[in-house]
């Protein structure tokens, strides 16, 4: 045999065994990369490569479990006892609850690596395997915090009880839970009853949060008030349900809402400025009105924050002619609003009833002794002669906050008047003159 045959016979075996080389470490890391396709073979033929999935020695246990217990068990712990302050009233938790489980498997499958099936394509990702124990020990633990509290919900369901009792938002509601965890969805009957009224209303325990199961009713304030609950009336609340009465003393802010006392006062504004006094040493430049509206008390009326009535203010002149002719004031809970007629009373705007029930009754111009509230100037007055002046404060609500649309009325008087000013020595033949303006008893 020539040289040139023996060395072409050489190169032909060193390619041979290259190209089995090469087919092996392919296989090889197909099987450890879980790859399935096509590879060329030394010929350019295409050999397949069959799947081997993933061993599950690639996914450390202690990993798997780390990643079970942060993304999926603290978020279920997170839902049971902490969803009812994290998530909306308007958004049942029944729904929530399984799109964070949702979530939570996708989150922890995807963190582990487990894969997707070799079958499975979406968009331009395909799947590469499953890595088969960790994905069974993914999908047991899931399946046991969906399935252990639906099961102990059936065979232990607890008794039927009273949870909270609460006003919603706009204070036209009470808004009652009713508590039984594991209890049925079906609609049963509850008996309703606050003093002489009584209601049968469907029930159902279909509500979950992360103090449990419960069902909800809801009774408008109107239906049951007759009257304010402060300081020493108690509205019971009884609800019966398949025998069961449960029962509490409903909160008595929520229903007191009855204005039953009201003050007024007016007091004048002073000035010893000869530009507004001429040769009297004081003059009253104008008068600053303040009313007050709530609950009987023994000073100025409490507060009434949830209260709603209109408030009409006075002032008058001897034999009922009319000096100050306040806008008619409408208070809705804290906000009190009238007509201020391009800012000749104030604002139109007062907050009321959160701390206090004063409300005033402001003007157009500011005192410094008054710091930001404004008087109501002399000028604007339609008399303003000395005499007798009384203001008159008129509070009016409708039913049921006042039975027969009662007035609540008080009226204080006031003496306006010019004094002379006695000199200070034995011979002095006096000191000029000062104008008054004196609370009394009636004019």
């Amino acid at each position: 045999m020539s040289n040139g045959g023996l060395l072409q016979k050489a190169l032909e075996q060193q390619e041979s065994q290259a190209n089995s080389d090469g087919a092996d470490l392919l296989d090889k890391i197909a099987m450890r990369e879980g790859i399935q396709g096509e590879i060329p073979s030394a010929s350019g033929e295409p050999d397949s490569v069959s799947f081997i999935p993933s061993s599950p020695k690639d996914i450390d246990l202690k990993k798997i479990f780390l990643a079970l217990g942060i993304g999926g068990l603290l978020p279920t712990v997170v839902m049971m006892w902490f969803g009812v302050y994290l998530i909306p009233d308007a958004i049942p938790i029944t729904i929530v609850t399984p799109l964070v489980t949702l979530a939570s498997l996708v989150g922890v499958w995807i963190y582990l690596g487990i894969g997707l099936p070799v079958q499975l394509k979406i968009g331009k990702i395909a799947g590469r395997g499953v890595a088969v124990v960790p994905a069974i020990i993914v999908a047991i633990s899931y399946l046991s915090m969906l399935l252990v509290p639906i099961i102990l919900g059936f065979l232990f369901v607890g008794d039927m009880s009273l949870g909270e009792v609460e006003m919603n938002d706009d204070g036209t509601e009470i808004e009652i839970k009713i508590r039984q965890n594991g209890g049925s969805s079906s609609a049963v009957d509850a008996i309703v009853e606050v003093g002489s009224w009584t209601q049968t209303m469907p029930l159902k325990i279909d509500k979950s949060d992360g103090l449990g199961d419960y069902g909800k009713l809801t009774i408008q304030i109107s239906d049951i008030y007759t009257g304010n609950s402060l300081p020493d009336t108690d509205y019971l609340l009884r609800i019966t349900v398949d025998g069961n009465t449960m029962s509490t003393i409903l909160d008595g802010n929520h229903l007191s809402r009855t204005i039953d006392d009201v003050q007024s006062l007016a007091t004048a504004v002073l000035s010893d400025d000869d530009d507004n006094c001429g040769s009297t040493n004081d003059c009253v430049i104008g008068v600053s009105l303040i009313a007050w509206a709530g609950l009987n008390s023994n000073s100025h009326p409490g507060s009434l924050p949830l209260s709603e009535f209109n408030l009409s203010a006075t002032l008058y002149f001897e034999n009922g002619n009319v000096a100050i002719d306040y806008p008619d004031v409408y208070v809705n809970k804290t906000s009190a609003t009238w007509d201020s007629n391009s800012g000749d009373y104030g604002s139109g705007q007062y907050d009321i009833g959160d701390v206090g029930s004063e409300l005033p009754l402001e003007g157009s111009v500011v005192d410094p002794g008054l710091g930001e509230f404004k008087y109501i100037p002399k000028d604007q007055w339609e008399e303003s002669e000395y005499g007798c002046y009384y203001f008159v404060v008129d509070v009016t609500q409708s039913e049921p906050w006042s039975a027969g649309n009662q007035i609540v009325s008080h009226t204080s008087h006031y003496i306006y008047a010019e004094e002379v000013v006695e000199g200070d020595g034995p011979n002095q033949g006096g000191g000029g003159s000062q104008e008054t303006w004196t609370a009394a008893e009636s004019c």
